[in-house]
Formats: structure tokens, C-alpha cells, sequence
């Protein structure tokens, strides 16, 4: 096995998941233009939080996860700490630090690790004029003398959606370092500094982290939930995204409407079935209109329909095994 890739389908209540840089008095929802007209959005710098967070909370005695510093730089132990192995960082090194591969030191600059978790951002499906609205807010400010009130008034921008959201994870890369023949640049393996038990449980913990994802902005006045509604995992023999395809809505009178594409997903599950070992689909009702023909698309490549929870459970299940 060298990758897990997941798709999923989230539909939320009104709620603000990911501001925009609007004005001090004016929270914005993030937003970005497809034919002319503007879809909500969440990035993936938010998402990756999210995910981290969620594993953070069910962290079990024993298990690491270092805390950026006020640099933003973490601690680059991959072999103690699950937030640098399973994301990746950047950390400064200063010139002569002793390191593996040169003589007279590290000449100096930075060490990179490319995340084995790829999170993209979370994509609005519906148009943001059918389904968003300007709430407002007050902010109590101390009073000043006994009987007066003051504060301000902000405007939120908030919507319903159905969002898609999708991750990668690099299963080779998971506990270890490439090795490099600095001389001839050149790569001959991966180091594993965890053995395949705790390689596997890190696995886990991403999978685990999509039923209990909790800490996106605006919570306290908008709680929602965001963990999948409908969702696909592949197991794959070679390593690639194409099933981040897999869902589209249908166009009906030029008008978005809650109908997957049945012909897309056909077409991207016949493709991702030549190089998957397992494939698992799970949905819940009322998302899509289109229940039963997305049903019978999936039955077609003998794939049962199950719930996200079960999905997910066999999906932790397998790995394990």
C-alpha cells in the first residue's frame, strides 16, 4: 500500500467556518469565483488545523505533539512527535550545526519535511447568493461610568453548504527520512525511525480525526458540524490524487442543483479501481437528491453503501490489519 485518499461531502448549518480579511466591523466568509459567481470556501491551512487539532484532543498517555513556537516552528523530532512526522515543517539551521551527510557541518539554512498528510481546501458545491446572509453581533466593551453601555456592532457574514474536502496520505513517508547521498544527490530509501505498529497508529489517528473534527472559527455563536456526510477511501497500490474528482453537483436550468454527477463517478471510480485494493463509500440520508442512482453507481463496481461511522471504522480496521 502506498497512499490513502479520501474525499468527503459536508453539508453545515449557517456558520462562518473560515473568515476573509474584511474590515475590522465586518467578518467576511471566504470566497472564490467559478463562471461569475462566488462559492464559499475553507483552506487548507485552516483544514490541516482542524485535523491536527482533532488528534490533539484523543492524544493517549505517552503520545507527543509539540506546540509551534512563537515562530511557528516545531520541534522537527519526527520520530517522538506525531505533528512533525504526520505534517511536516520547516526549522532554521544555523551554519556548522552537526549533521548526517556533511563533514564540516550544515552549511547553513533550513530543514524541510514535505507533509505525508495532503489536506485540500474545503470547496463550497452551491452558489453563495441562494444560501448566505448578513447576521450581526455586539461587543460589550467595559462601561465607562455607571449606566452607560458600550460596544460595537459586527457584521458576520454567515451561509449554509455543502462543502468538499479531501485528504491524501503518503503512507511510505510516514516515520521516516529519505535517505540522501548528499554528494551525488541522490535518493536510495526511507529511513523509519518508529517501527510499523506506531506507523500504522498514526495512520489511525487521521482517520479517527475526521468524526471528531470541532475547533473551526466562530464556534461559540455557530456551532455546526463538519465531519463527513458522504464520504470515499481508496487504498491504493500507486500513489495519486485523481479521486479528489470523484464528487461534482449537475447543472438543471443552468441552475446547481444537490445531484452528484453519476456519470463523473463512474468515470473516476473505474479509474481508480485499477490501482486501489480497497474501496469503501458511506453516506447518510437527505444530502443529495439523487440517493438511489448514486447507490446503484457504487453497487455497480461492487462497492457496498455504507454510513461515514462505518466507513471510517473499517477503514481503521484495515489498516490495523
Amino acid at each position: 500500500m502506498k497512499g490513502v485518499n479520501i474525499v468527503w461531502l459536508s453539508r453545515t448549518d449557517l456558520t462562518n467556518l473560515n473568515a476573509g480579511e474584511g474590515e475590522t466591523n465586518y467578518i467576511d466568509i471566504k470566497k472564490f469565483k467559478k463562471e461569475g459567481k462566488e462559492y464559499p470556501y475553507v483552506s487548507g491551512q485552516a483544514m490541516r488545523f482542524y485535523i491536527k487539532e482533532a488528534i490533539r484532543r484523543e492524544l493517549e498517555k505517552g503520545e507527543y505533539m509539540c506546540i509551534p513556537d512563537d515562530k511557528g516552528e516545531t520541534c522537527g523530532n519526527i520520530q517522538k512527535c506525531i505533528l512533525c512526522d504526520l505534517f511536516g515543517f520547516m526549522s532554521t539551521i544555523k551554519k556548522g550545526t552537526p549533521w548526517p551527510g556533511y563533514e564540516k557541518g550544515h552549511p547553513g539554512g533550513a530543514e524541510t519535511r514535505i507533509s505525508p498528510v495532503k489536506v485540500s481546501p474545503a470547496i463550497g458545491l452551491l452558489p453563495l447568493d441562494e444560501n448566505m446572509v448578513v447576521d450581526f453581533l455586539t461587543r460589550r466593551k467595559p462601561q465607562k461610568e455607571a449606566g452607560e453601555l458600550t460596544g460595537d456592532i459586527v457584521n458576520v457574514e454567515v451561509g449554509t453548504n455543502i462543502y468538499k474536502c479531501g485528504i491524501s496520505i503518503d503512507i511510505l513517508r510516514v516515520g521516516g527520512d529519505e535517505i540522501i547521498d548528499q554528494e551525488k544527490r541522490t535518493i536510495s530509501g526511507i529511513d523509519y525511525v518508529i517501527d510499523d505498529d506506531e506507523r500504522k497508529n498514526r495512520i489511525k489517528k487521521v482517520l479517527e480525526a475526521l468524526r471528531l473534527l470541532t475547533d473551526y472559527s466562530k464556534q461559540a455563536r455557530l456551532l455546526t458540524d463538519f465531519t463527513p456526510d458522504l464520504i470515499c477511501i481508496t487504498f491504493q497500490n500507486k500513489y495519486s490524487h485523481r479521486l479528489q474528482k470523484l464528487f461534482e453537483f449537475m447543472k438543471e436550468n443552468e441552475k446547481i442543483v444537490r445531484k452528484l454527477n453519476t456519470k463523473r463517478l463512474e468515470e473516476i471510480l473505474s479509474d481508480v479501481k485499477d490501482y486501489s485494493d480497497k474501496l469503501l463509500f458511506g453516506m447518510i440520508s437527505g444530502i443529495i437528491e439523487n440517493e438511489n442512482e448514486v447507490r446503484e453507481v457504487f453497487q455497480k463496481f461492487g462497492i457496498d453503501v455504507k454510513t461515514p461511522k462505518e466507513v471510517l471504522s473499517e477503514a481503521i480496521e484495515h489498516i490495523a490489519s
